[in-house]
């Protein structure tokens, strides 16, 4: 079991490391064909619209994460009809979901004026862009519930090549059509149907995999089961809509209280790191299933040992890329796009603390699905909540779009960044939480250092364009790396690390 728990996370860290990068890659392209045939304002546009139903997504937030905790126990002992009672509540609701999420959608129409003061300057009638959106978002839960099993079934990395193969092609057409036409409509019109394409590929992909899913079923869940998981859900549901609060109101705020020109600025800044975080999340997520794998047996110390070990990585590798971030965010953009679409260096590094600290807190979130708590803490998303919009309207008027993400790096630490490692050492460990806070508050100092040297380091770069950030990038390249390895290579977790890698390159060459 072990072997096979390793196997397929470094398969699914692989795959989905790879596929990202290509993805990301198009986005980049996709981005620049867009900037350069509409202006500015859509991109604004784009990125409210995109937190809005974000938020009204909120409907789905515990089904899917319930339904998968539930399912890895009938996987682990292959109890098909188990697994299929769990597949039929899993189509039911995401249907029942699509539904909700248009309709709540479109009560958002009548406050359009409401949310954007000053009309943008746009061809398109901005509720017909609108409604576009709201169908891409509905149509999102239809087909899709079958990609659990595949999830449970520890091969994400089958979705991973079906959502690359989509997402390539999607993007061909779309900078294609933007060159030929200019036409947004169009472009979101194609957001729609591959949308809808990659999903049904999904789930045609899934009865393929496992044959019995396509087997009648009369088979349903007992009661007590259905209210356990719905129990689970109502939890999920107010937590994860905290975490959407947490991230997903900024745009909104920023277009109320400035304009929807700066959102367009500032959507640039947050799609470049946005996408440096899903490449990472899709390598780290690829061990989700087999943490959730691991946390169905009883070893409390192997939990405990590998929750800090995935602690660690997730330090090292976000830790990086945020002081990565801080010093070549602005060169970047820049080049890529002109000084014109520069904004405070100070935005960067709002954002790169704030993706730093999201980045830590990805190991309690998985341990925290995975091992059932969902019952548990449930004032941390209010706690968040209002701590984020509160700071956020107040920062804003003092510091303008900065003090937004200041405010939701604030908002992070005083709820989930203490009060889930809280939570999975009081209830699954069994432990004192002090570890835990001590070693985060050494990660945090360390890291702060190395972005201090490396900036310090970079102000003697005097090189301007492409040879600049080269240099500049060798630099936190080497800067962050050796201060980190010299301040943990005597830790457990740094040990336990490098003979992982060791083993699997000893294997590799055999």
């Amino acid at each position: 079991m072990e072997k096979s728990r390793t196997k397929n996370s470094i398969k699914n860290f692989k795959t989905g490391m790879i596929m990202e990068i290509l993805n990301k890659i198009m986005i980049f392209i996709v981005r620049t064909v867009f900037i350069k045939t509409l202006n500015i304002e859509y991109l604004g546009v784009n990125g409210l619209f995109t937190n809005i139903l974000t938020i009204l997504s909120f409907a789905e937030l515990g089904i899917g994460t319930a339904i998968i905790f539930n399912m890895y126990k009938p996987v682990a002992n292959n109890d098909i009809i188990k697994i299929k009672s769990y597949m039929n509540l899993y189509k039911k609701s995401y249907t029942i979901i699509g539904i909700i999420v248009f309709l709540l959608g479109l009560l958002v129409l009548p406050f359009m004026g409401v949310l954007i003061e000053d009309a943008p300057n746009i061809n398109e009638n901005i509720n017909f862009i609108y409604i576009l959106f709201l169908i891409n978002t509905s149509i999102s839960y239809f087909y899709i519930y079958k990609k659990s099993i595949i999830s449970a079934y520890q091969q994400e990395r089958v979705i991973n090549n079906i959502t690359s193969i989509f997402y390539l092609l999607k993007s061909i057409f779309e900078i294609l059509f933007l060159l030929i036409t200019k036409n947004y409509i169009i472009y979101l019109i194609l957001e729609i149907i591959f949308t809808l394409l990659q999903n049904i590929s999904i789930s045609l992909k899934a009865d393929k995999m496992f044959p019995f899913l396509k087997e009648q079923s009369d088979e349903n869940l007992s009661k007590e089961e259905k209210v356990s998981i719905f129990k689970n859900v109502k939890a999920l549901i107010v937590y994860k809509f905290g975490s959407i609060i947490m991230f997903g109101t900024d745009n909104i705020i920023l277009t109320t209280m400035i304009n929807v020109s700066t959102v367009g600025l500032c959507s640039n800044y947050t799609m470049i790191i946005n996408s440096v975080k899903s490449i990472i999340l899709a390598a780290l997520n690829g061990i989700t299933a087999s943490v959730g794998n691991l946390n169905a047996s009883n070893d409390n110390i192997k939990k405990k040992d590998i929750f800090y070990q995935i602690t660690f990585i997730n330090f090292w590798i976000f830790g990086f890329c945020a002081v990565a971030l801080i010093v070549l965010l602005n060169p970047f953009i820049e080049i890529w796009l002109g000084k014109k679409y520069i904004m405070d260096f100070g935005i960067s590094i709002a954002l790169a603390i704030s993706f730093f600290i999201e980045g830590m807190r990805n190991p309690c979130y998985t341990y925290r699905i995975t091992l059932g708590l969902f019952e548990k803490g449930k004032i941390t998303p209010y706690i968040g909540t209002i701590a984020n919009i509160t700071l956020s309207i107040l920062l804003c008027r003092k510091f303008g779009a900065i003090g937004i993400f200041i405010a939701t790096s604030i908002a992070q630490l005083v709820s989930y960044s203490w009060i889930d490692p809280y939570l999975i050492h009081k209830y699954a460990f069994k432990s004192s939480v002090i570890k835990y806070i001590k070693k985060y508050l050494i990660y945090c100092v360390v890291f702060v250092f190395s972005i201090i040297v490396t900036k310090f380091i970079v102000r003697f770069i005097e090189i301007a364009g492409l040879l600049g950030i080269i240099v500049k990038g060798l630099i936190v390249l080497v800067i962050p790396n050796l201060i980190y390895l010299i301040s943990f290579y005597k830790t457990e977790e740094f040990r336990n690390l490098k003979n992982s890698f060791s083993n699997q390159l000893a294997k590799s060459d055999k």
